[in-house]
């Protein structure tokens, strides 16, 4: 119970943000584009800002695609496997998913973030610190962290008919 509130509060904040930040980095490139054309010199920030909002976007997008099990995976192979088997590969799945997401995302996310700051270089034309280009990878770790494990846990309380109805389908 606790965690479907936590999903769904979530997604609802990982959501919005998605949608401010395709809003504005649709809104930027415009503006880059028609400043080309009408002043002949692109206003100098667009570019720069662009480029963090399409790395927020991307990761954020990534988590988004955990929450809605439409991330890569090998469901075609899985898909031939037995109920029993097809349950086992896809709880699998989710402790690599959650193992990597702690490895890279939140550990090595978090360290890239940290050198960031300690470094303090500052992007050029925008005037911010770089750490804007890192904190992507920790904050949707936790996004995707919060989707996994909630997935992992209906995937485990799954029904046996469930995973072999699937499986029938499939074939």
């Amino acid at each position: 119970m606790m965690l479907r509130r936590i999903r769904s509060g979530s997604l609802r904040i990982l959501n919005f943000v998605l949608v401010a930040a395709v809003a504005v980095l649709v809104v930027d490139v415009l503006l880059g584009v028609v400043s080309r054309y009408l002043w002949g010199k692109q206003v100098q920030w667009s570019e720069e800002l662009a480029t963090v909002l399409l790395v927020w976007v991307s990761f954020l997008g990534i988590a988004a695609a955990f929450e809605a099990r439409a991330h890569l995976g090998l469901d075609f192979l899985a898909g031939k496997f037995a109920p029993g088997a097809k349950r086992r590969a896809a709880l699998f799945g989710h402790v690599m998913s959650i193992a990597f997401t702690i490895a890279g995302f939140l550990i090595g996310g978090g360290e890239l973030v940290r050198r960031a700051m300690v470094n303090l270089n500052i992007l050029p034309a925008l005037q911010v610190s770089d750490v804007v280009l890192y904190l992507p990878l920790p904050v949707s770790g936790v996004f995707i962290l919060i989707y996994e494990i909630s997935n992992f846990a209906e995937d485990w309380r799954r029904p046996a008919a469930a995973w072999q109805e699937e499986t029938e389908v499939s074939r």
